[in-house]
């Protein structure tokens, strides 16, 4: 695949990003992959760099195509407006770069994948050069997940999904089958769950437990309720939901409660913040007065957490999103969560109440559990049918999982429009209102980019 190996058709890199926190260096040098592993040290320098390719793209995507987002008037930057406005088609910028990213890791891991096992290793070395492809396999996995999300005609099995690459070649490949999609993504995590030990720990790198994380949230997309539940299960019996008082620390980087797996951030590297209000001070994306409607704002942990009124009169509320704006000293540069445990229950809870014989019972004791962590005295009332379920666990994932990465995915996967309030579209003007699933950019198209390099990549249906 010509336009997503130009990065480095003959080499990885090999210095690890300070982001990732093993190094202190950016990747900078690349040397041909014969001579780059001389060590297990070369290999783990390696693997940092297939992170560094990760980046918050389907967090704006996300952001930018669903409801949890509005567009103020006092953004004149039009940074994202194609999108925000569904006018996107495959030439639109926006598009690019969560492809571009996630080919990007595949390959760098499929380097190193081609080559690890060759790697001189002493003997009490050879765990650790096992747990790095463990890494790399679940890397490849999440990345391969990520683009599925994204740019698959659909999540249904029988229908194109996107190429599957497990080796590092210049070729043209046409998309694979959506099932097969999945068949490697197991593959992937299973292989990997038997080489990363389970007593091995750390935030911003993929341990056993992100594994799982990453595998409960693969079969959610697959609709493998079992598998969902399964390894939902091995991640809540090990990580506690943050309470109340540890909640905010999260989102501060001063604390990791219910982090299962995060991108380092530092100062060299995109502040990430700046996507919902710049470091001037511009609002570019506040969140939805739809989103602002569905919270108990008094009560509510996340709320306080995530958004901040900037206007102290209450006839001028100005609102933004304030998830990822950090401390002064290092503005808009707090830590991408890819993963939280709080995620994993609401996986779970949807799980029971979709799978054959419906377990409604543990699916409200799941959103219990997260609700009464969540909100001050917060009284469950128990909901009596899976549908009542699904309706209170669509509601939850739209606050709990709010700006990370999830709402359009949802919406895509449930089948749902995307439908936005009047007042969120203010800077779009005219009265559309909703993104029907049978419009063109309810869908990512591939990107244009793909399209003149691959003559066999196929184009979304309706873009066609």
């Amino acid at each position: 695949m010509k336009s997503m190996f130009r990065y480095s058709l003959i080499a990885v890199w090999m210095m690890a990003a300070s982001c990732l926190g093993d190094l202190d260096v950016k990747p900078t040098n690349i040397k041909d992959q014969t001579v780059a592993f001389n060590s297990v040290d070369d290999v783990n320098a390696g693997v940092l760099g297939a992170y560094a390719s990760l980046n918050g793209q389907s967090i704006k995507i996300s952001s930018l195509i669903a409801d949890e987002n509005m567009m103020p008037l006092e953004n004149t930057t039009n940074a994202g407006a194609t999108v925000f406005r569904w006018q996107h088609n495959e030439s639109t910028p926006d598009v690019l770069p969560v492809w571009q990213s996630n080919y990007q890791a595949i390959d760098r891991a499929n380097r190193i994948l081609a080559v690890i096992d060759g790697v001189p290793a002493e003997a009490h070395e050879v765990g650790r050069r096992n747990q790095l492809k463990g890494e790399l396999l679940a890397l490849r996995a999440y990345c391969h997940l990520e683009l599925l999300r994204n740019y698959a005609v659909s999540y249904d099995g029988n229908d194109d999904g996107v190429p599957v690459m497990t080796t590092s070649q210049v070729s043209q490949p046409g998309r694979s089958k959506v099932s097969a999609v999945f068949a490697q993504i197991r593959k992937d995590l299973a292989d990997a769950k038997l080489l990363i030990p389970a007593n091995w720990a750390s935030a911003t790198r993929i341990t056993r437990l992100a594994v799982f994380a990453i595998e409960a949230r693969t079969a959610l997309y697959q609709q493998d309720w079992t598998a969902a539940i399964a390894a939902a299960d091995e991640v809540i019996g090990a990580v506690p939901l943050a309470t109340e008082q540890q909640f905010p620390g999260i989102w501060t980087d001063l604390a990791t409660h219910e982090v299962i797996w995060k991108l380092k951030r530092e100062p060299s590297d995109e502040r990430f913040g700046a996507f919902y209000r710049s470091s001037a001070g511009m609002v570019l994306y506040a969140p939805s007065f739809k989103l602002l409607a569905a919270f108990d704002a008094a009560h509510d942990v996340r709320f306080s957490s995530w958004i901040a009124d900037l206007d102290a009169a209450p006839a001028s509320t100005r609102w933004t999103v304030t998830k990822y704006t950090g401390s002064s000293a290092n503005l808009n540069l707090t830590d991408i969560k890819l993963f939280r445990v709080s995620e994993m229950y609401l996986i779970r809870a949807e799980a029971q109440a979709r799978k054959t014989g419906a377990n409604i019972a543990a699916a409200n004791t799941d959103l219990e559990t997260l609700r009464t962590s969540r909100i001050d005295n917060y009284v469950h009332s128990s909901y009596g049918t899976a549908a009542q379920v699904l309706a209170a666990v669509e509601a939850e994932r739209f606050r709990e999982l709010a700006f990370e990465g999830h709402r359009y995915y949802d919406l895509r996967r449930w089948k749902k429009d995307i439908v936005r309030l009047p007042q969120d579209i203010v800077s779009v003007g005219g009265n559309v209102l909703t993104l029907p699933v049978t419009k063109k950019q309810y869908f990512m198209p591939i990107p244009f980019e793909e399209m003149q390099a691959n003559r066999n990549i196929g184009q979304h249906p309706l873009y066609q």
